[in-house]
């Protein structure tokens, strides 16, 4: 599940979810090495061959390994939080320059807390897509033909099993994928609704107070409450149902190269050490799908709200320069103007003002808000005009 127009927007990323992935290449490459060293100080002792040199090695392989590990983890946990960086602040950077060019009327088009949600919630759950989900998805098809490769010159049989039942688990992934895919887009499309209501409801407040309407209001709010909760139960049901198949695959497939494994010692094909290796590493062809697995309902979530940050972005912007103007040009003169809203009291009385043609006039008025009245209202507003 690659999305190409969100890797296109990263700019320093993709390196970084290279660097992520390396890192932990070389992880599980320590982490072979040991198992390496454990089996063949297991089989020494059996064969009564172990000396204390040999031992020693063994030690000092674990510990450099070990060190090597978590160096690995560690670098591996600095490559995600910059890649997830990266692509949080370029998101943002793209929707913020967006609503710049749309301008104030790009709410004719999407509410205000949609572009809220958006911003915060929708560009945090990428993160996960690219911080966690892209570098694992790498690794999740490196590390298994990694194992194959060295585990192969023990047993071939084991090895294959193995790597059979590896594609098992992507085969779920996929499956899920088209369940999820509809149900997360109605779980958006609820979320920011709710959204829009609470924030609606919320700038209103003073208006719903003056027509007691604040209790209806609140009514409908728990009904859109109810139905979201409704949905995000399914969205859980559905991720612990799929975490549940991956979880019998992966520990059906690594159980099957083990008992493979066992039987290949019994007929005498594999020392004991060699079995103990597959035994020891027959889980890791599994774990990085698993992990995968895990992080793919949270990519899930962003994909669908990258759909909406893509729409936000695909908005038509307006034309500059397209506006047309009278091919004669005016002056516009107002004398002893009058004006009234109810008929009897007069909020402009004998207001006289010449504007030249070609000027750019504004009016400006004590207060911007109109909260104190009609007089206020209509002095305290802001308008602009060009005229030719």
């Amino acid at each position: 599940m690659i999305k190409t127009r969100l890797l296109k927007l990263l700019s320093e990323g993709r390196k970084y979810i290279l660097y992520q992935v390396i890192w932990q290449w070389i992880a599980l490459l320590g982490q072979i090495v040991s198992v390496f060293a454990i089996g063949n100080l297991v089989e020494r002792i059996l064969e009564g061959t172990v000396k204390e040199p040999v031992v020693l090695r063994t030690l000092l392989i674990l510990l450099c390994m070990t060190a090597l590990r978590f160096l690995a983890d560690q670098m591996a946990a600095r490559m995600s939080y910059a890649a997830s960086a990266d692509v949080k602040n370029t998101l943002r950077d793209r929707i913020y320059e967006k609503l710049l060019r749309l301008g104030a009327s790009y709410r004719e088009r999407i509410s205000s807390a949609e572009v809220v949600q958006m911003s915060v919630e929708g560009v945090e759950q990428l993160e996960t897509y690219f911080g966690r989900y892209l570098p694992q998805l790498f690794y999740s098809i490196l590390a298994p033909v990694t194992l194959f490769l060295c585990l192969k010159s023990i047993s071939l049989r084991a090895s294959v099993v193995l790597l059979i039942c590896v594609p098992l688990i992507p085969a779920s992934i996929i499956a899920v994928q088209k369940i999820a895919k509809k149900l997360l887009q109605r779980y958006w499309g609820m979320y920011t609704q709710l959204g829009d209501s609470f924030l609606e409801n919320l700038q209103g407040m003073t208006t719903l107070k003056i027509y007691q309407a604040d209790e209806q209001k609140a009514a409908e709010m728990d009904e859109e409450a109810g139905r979201f909760r409704k949905i995000t139960m399914k969205v859980l049901t559905m991720q612990l149902n799929s975490t549940s198949v991956m979880d019998i695959i992966a520990y059906g497939g690594a159980a099957a190269g083990m008992i493979l494994a066992v039987q290949e010692f019994i007929a005498g094909n594999v020392s004991f050490g060699g079995t103990l290796i597959i035994i020891l590493l027959a889980a890791e062809f599994f774990i990085p799908l698993r992990l995968l697995g895990s992080f793919f309902h949270i990519a899930m979530n962003g994909m669908a709200a990258s759909d909406k940050i893509f729409r936000l972005l695909d908005l038509e912007e307006p034309r500059r320069g397209t506006e047309h103007f009278p091919e004669k040009y005016i002056d516009i003169h107002m004398k002893n103007v009058r004006f009234s809203y109810d008929g009897k009291r007069e909020i402009l009385k004998d207001i006289s003002m010449e504007f030249p043609s070609g000027s750019f006039i504004s009016l400006v008025g004590e207060s911007g808000c109109g909260s104190k009245g009609n007089e206020r209202s209509a002095a305290g507003g802001e308008s602009a005009g060009f005229f030719k």
